[in-house]
């Protein structure tokens, strides 16, 4: 476990949660409105940080591995999914009661819905009600299925072409496509594809591993290097990119914007040798970060079922309040989940699903 990156994890989630308090939009309180035009609704650059940071963890945790074939690809499709999945599954059957209450509900479109969300394959139909149906936070799980598909072709094909040089020329090539592309492709369709189709987050994904072949090459240079320095500056460059995010087109910060704060946020901090890094290890803090996963799928849920009964029974006025209770709400259900739900299963596919060994 790479403490730090572990505990990130939580604080890029709850960019996430914060994003999604759109209920802040139309507060009465000018200075919530404010927050959320300026602040809350760039939340949404915590799923770049965690693209970008799956790419990195997998190749740190896999890569050898894979290389040396002491983990076969079978195995290792079997241990993400029995990660992902089961929790997307609860997630979906939660979901359901919220779907059969919509106004222009209809049965055909419902079925398809929820054929693309039992397969994970929700964010390949640029369609916005098919994409965010459901548990809406789950197309980036779709996402994260895709990703690790190819993962292991990726290892193979980065690792077969050799290191720098061509490294820093797919870097350079993800730098200018993207940009390209937006340029060429209507921006009706910049959500549904720079934002959400996998084919085009991938970059983000591939940027990790890269990240990790940078980290490879320079973790063992005997340099003089301050580390407390280096954690500083990488958190005020996110931040500073974070306050001038307004002077650049939104479809540039779906991704592409965040690519250099993140991936040396990544990078730094990997390292774990700053004073940053120590506060980070903190076992609350990792726990927060173990848990955030669960804490990134339900959330959504649990703000609108919490709708749905302050309208009927509560009727909570004071956002104070009612932000509280959506956070507190939100992380119990995620570590209840991470200790009686998601840690139990996954032990258990895993053993269930494994390869036998032959006798």
């Amino acid at each position: 476990m790479i403490k730090p990156l572990t505990s990130l994890r939580f604080f890029f989630a709850f960019m996430i949660f914060a994003h999604h308090l759109t209920f802040l939009s139309k507060s009465d309180l000018p200075y919530f409105r404010w927050i959320h035009e300026y602040i809350l609704k760039e939340g949404y650059i915590g799923v770049s940080f965690f693209f970008i940071l799956s790419g990195f963890i997998l190749a740190y945790n896999y890569r050898d591995s894979i290389l040396n074939k002491k983990v076969s690809n079978k195995n290792f499709f079997i241990a993400r999914i029995a990660r992902i999945y089961p929790l997307h599954l609860l997630c979906l059957l939660i979901a359901i009661p919220l779907t059969l209450q919509n106004s222009v509900f209809e049965f055909s479109t419902w079925i398809k819905q929820l054929f693309f969300n039992l397969t994970l394959t929700q964010s390949f139909i640029p369609i916005k009600t098919f994409y965010f149906s459901f548990n809406s936070p789950s197309w980036s799980i779709s996402n994260e299925l895709f990703f690790y598909l190819l993962f292991p072709f990726l290892i193979i094909l980065i690792s077969k072409l050799k290191y720098y040089k061509f490294n820093k020329g797919l870097l350079t090539l993800f730098l200018f496509l993207l940009p390209l592309l937006m340029l060429v492709i209507p921006p009706i369709h910049y959500k549904s594809l720079f934002y959400v189709n996998p084919f085009f987050r991938i970059f983000d994904f591939i940027i990790g591993i890269l990240l990790f072949e940078l980290y490879e090459r320079i973790k063992n240079q005997q340099r003089l290097i301050h580390y407390n320095i280096l954690e500083i500056s990488s958190v005020l460059l996110l931040v500073l990119f974070f306050v001038f995010h307004r002077e650049f087109p939104l479809v540039l910060r779906y991704s592409v914007y965040y690519w250099l704060p993140m991936s040396l946020l990544i990078l730094i901090f990997s390292f774990q040798k700053g004073f940053i890094s120590n506060f980070l290890s903190n076992r609350i803090l990792i726990l927060l970060g173990e848990i955030s996963f669960g804490f990134y799928m339900f959330h959504q849920l649990i703000l609108k079922y919490f709708k749905n009964l302050n309208a009927a029974y509560f009727h909570i006025e004071n956002e104070y309040l009612i932000i509280s209770i959506l956070f507190i709400v939100s992380i119990l259900v995620s570590y209840i989940s991470f200790i009686w739900f998601e840690n139990p299963v996954n032990r258990y596919l895993k053993n269930v699903l494994k390869p036998k060994a032959k006798m």
